[in-house]
């Protein structure tokens, strides 16, 4: 289901370019300036000479400046990256400002209904989410498919399910880590699954009334037309019923054909074959420089009795190597000699994994149901607000609170040749870590400065050389630290007198075992801290020159009967949302309210993360849109539009209509929001379904259908940008495959619409 808006680039795509080293400090300015405001200079210099020539053809002054605010609307969103919800607003308020509309036409989107239930049903999916359910849904879905093509249909079914009632760009986020370890455990490529990700997540959409926020849109917008007597030559109206499920008789041909075709030519229009560091994302610099970290994780039985994804695995049933992300050493309390076992044997109960992987991956792999950071320190911190104490160290309220943070020491830092011990890091800044990555020193070349990790004898070395530039003594402890990790052990802080590795998880911390060691400048600490952290010592901190919350790190709930019985509660609301839907629509409204109630008073989520699910620009865009839509009508634009498309739709009766409507929707959500384009056709449209005799309702699912397909490019899509990077795609590759993808569902949707409505 897409509830975000998709054309706020302006985040993902870079949009400036400062000279580097000018000569003339003014100079300069003036000319960053320039640059800063080169995309609004031309959109305005367009819009104006569209104005004049509007005026100069012999349009009235209304239809001028609508003719002009479409243009000028759709030329900064898809040419210049300036965001949906701006370019709209500003639209809106030109046309206040020219009375084009008056004020009420302009209040109108704000208090409209299809607009509030977007904002509530984004915030449904956010508790969904929460309860981690959707996870659970997928992993029993997939399963070990044996070709290619099992893996696609595998993937696709699940992800169509939840598209068809939740955010597609939630369902897409949190399929790429799963798929990425999945195919890796299968053999399959990722790129080979990531971009039909996206393109179902988009086809799931037209599987319900709620599942795109463009189809409350133009359901919304067909309910005010079919209510209104002017818009009937006799003045008796002719009321609008759409189902929630009805849009699916041409959204189900149209998914199949996509299916087919996706099936059949992703191995030859698809990358196979994916650089590991390109489909993680890592660009060639980062690769110079390893940016990955040790961790220790305990193995765990799942408390429920339910098998999780670790305990009783081996390794790579568990798909432990991913890019980026290493199971370096695995050891277990039963073998006195402390072996490193292999991959092959069952995980047990207590066994000690060591992992080395980026700050990403190991976000990623924390959230891994049977695993545990290997440490104790974490349950020391105090992250809830509350004044009873004994409730202060509530799991769940630490949960929420807690979030992983990558931070770098700076080189005046106090923290400088201090152990962690002496600084009390933990209760200085209520934070523990979890990993560490050391800073450069002179003379020492680790493993991690290197794309590959040296030999003993070198690293070996390498300590010596480091320990005598530092004069010795300062970090001889920290560098023995570093030679134990990086020889596939712990730190020598954590091994007996019988140099096993201690695996007696009452008494050991495994990843705070350095708490002698010293800190050196550009040392990159892995941390478990608060909300605020990040923000605290982000900038302007004399103890940190970088911190960085590392996204999406918030802790997963623990699989025990209060979770189970949370993600039970929340579908069994999901589902009631949809069948009272599906009675009676006009009482979405109000389950979503009752069912985000029951969410937050059963600690599914807290109120500030259901404030943080609404996206303001989302709903912006939408309630503005509706100016435009109304300026259109009442301007007799919408009458010249339809005009034109009876004329190029008319020798081929309502099936020409059905087609050219879509083609033309599909075309324009390519470079422009999908609801702004529902905004700016529908009344149009309405009018060319009025003179060519036809019902409206075939071409309100026309409007749904077609502006959710936009395949053809990495930028006509959110969840197509998503899959970009960790899919090691091109921008060529959307074109090769998204391409043909939009002329078949065109031509499926058409004919499908056709029989069933036209």
């Amino acid at each position: 289901m897409d509830l975000s808006s998709k054309n706020d680039k302006e985040l993902l795509l870079p949009t400036e370019h400062t000279p580097s080293s000018p000569a003339d400090p003014e100079d300069a300015s003036s000319r960053s300036f320039v640059q800063r405001n080169l995309s609004l200079l031309i959109t305005g210099f367009l819009t104006a000479a569209t104005f004049s020539a509007s005026m100069l053809s012999g349009l009235t002054f209304d239809k001028s400046v609508c003719a002009t605010v479409i243009f000028g609307t759709m030329a900064a969103m898809a040419v210049f990256n300036i965001s949906s919800d701006l370019a709209m607003f500003t639209s809106a308020v030109v046309l206040l400002t020219t009375e084009t509309i008056d004020r009420d036409d302009f209040l109108k989107g704000f208090g409209n209904s299809s607009v509030v239930c977007v904002g509530l049903l984004l915030v449904v999916a956010k508790g969904v989410e929460e309860t981690g359910a959707l996870e659970r849904l997928v992993k029993a879905f997939l399963g070990k498919p044996r070709s290619r093509t099992m893996a696609q249909l595998a993937m696709m079914v699940p992800v169509l399910l939840i598209s068809a009632f939740l955010s597609n760009t939630a369902c897409v986020a949190m399929m790429i880590p799963i798929v990425q370890s999945w195919s890796d455990s299968i053999g399959v490529s990722r790129s080979q699954l990531l971009l039909p990700l996206s393109y179902v997540s988009m086809m799931g959409g037209c599987l319900s009334l709620i599942g795109s926020s463009n189809n409350l849109v133009a359901y919304e917008k067909a309910k005010d037309y079919s209510n209104n007597p002017d818009n009937y030559p006799d003045g008796v109206t002719k009321p609008i019923e759409i189902g929630m499920f009805t849009i699916a008789y041409a959204g189900i041909p149209m998914i199949i054909a996509g299916i087919i075709y996706m099936v059949i030519f992703s191995p030859k229009l698809l990358p196979n074959d994916v650089e590991e560091t390109k489909a993680a994302g890592v660009s060639p610099s980062a690769v110079a420089v390893d940016g990955r970290y040790s961790m220790c994780f305990w193995v765990r039985p799942s408390k429920t009795g339910v098998p999780n994804d670790v305990y009783h695995k081996t390794p790579r049933e568990a798909a432990f190597d991913r890019p980026m992300l290493t199971l370096v050493a695995r050891h277990r309390s039963d073998l006195d000699s402390g072996e490193n076992l292999g991959m092959d044997e069952p995980l047990q109960d207590g066994e000690l994994l060591i992992f080395k992987g980026t700050a990403g991956r190991l976000s990623q792999l924390q959230k891994t149901p049977g695993l545990g950071l290997a440490t104790k320190e974490i349950e020391k911190l105090s992250f809830a607000r509350t004044k009873d104490k004994a409730k202060s160290s509530n799991s769940l309220s630490k949960r929420r609170h807690r979030r992983m943070v990558e931070a770098v020491v700076g080189v005046n830092s106090p923290l400088v040749g201090k152990t962690v011990k002496e600084v009390a890091f933990r209760q200085q800044f209520n934070a523990v870590i979890i990993a560490r990555r050391h800073g450069v020193l002179p003379g020492f070349r680790t493993s991690v400065a290197t794309s590959s990790s040296p030999s003993r004898r070198t690293l070996s070395r390498d300590i010596d050389g480091a320990r005598q530039s530092l004069g010795g003594g300062l970090l001889s402890d920290e560098l023995n630290a570093v030679a134990d990790v990086e020889d596939g052990g712990v730190p020598a802080t954590n091994k007996g007198k019988t140099n096993n590795v201690c695996l007696d998880s009452k008494n050991c911390d495994c990843n705070t075992s350095w708490s002698k060691t010293r800190f050196c400048p550009g040392d990159s600490l892995l941390l478990v801290a608060s909300t605020g952290f990040a923000k605290q010592f982000s900038s302007n901190s004399r103890f940190f020159a970088l911190a960085t919350e590392i996204a999406d790190s918030k802790p997963p709930r623990q699989d025990s009967a209060k979770d189970i019985g949370r993600a039970a509660i929340t579908w069994v609301m999901l589902a009631a949302i949809i069948g009272v839907s599906a009675v009676n629509d006009e009482y979405l409204l109000e389950m979503c309210c009752i069912t985000i109630s029951v969410q937050i008073y059963l600690k599914i989520m807290t109120l500030d993360e259901a404030w943080g699910a609404v996206k303001s620009s989302t709903l912006l865009t939408i309630a503005a849109s509706f100016s435009l839509g109304t300026a259109i009508q009442k301007s007799g634009l919408a009458e010249d539009i339809a005009d034109l498309i009876g004329k190029v739709a008319g020798p081929f009766g309502h099936i020409g209509l059905i087609a050219v409507v879509g083609f033309v929707t599909s075309l324009l959500s390519i470079m422009v929001s999908n609801t702004a384009v529902v905004i700016f056709l529908f009344d149009p449209v309405a009018e060319a379904a009025k003179n060519a005799n036809m019902d409206l309702l075939p071409l309100v699912y026309v409007l749904m259908i077609a502006s959710s397909a936009a395949y053809a490019t990495p930028i006509s899509y959110q969840t197509n940008l998503m899959v970009y990077a960790p899919g090691g795609y091109v921008f060529s590759d959307y074109l090769k495959f998204g391409g043909p993808l939009q002329i078949i569902s065109w031509v499926s949707w058409t004919l499908a619409i056709y029989v069933i409505w036209g």
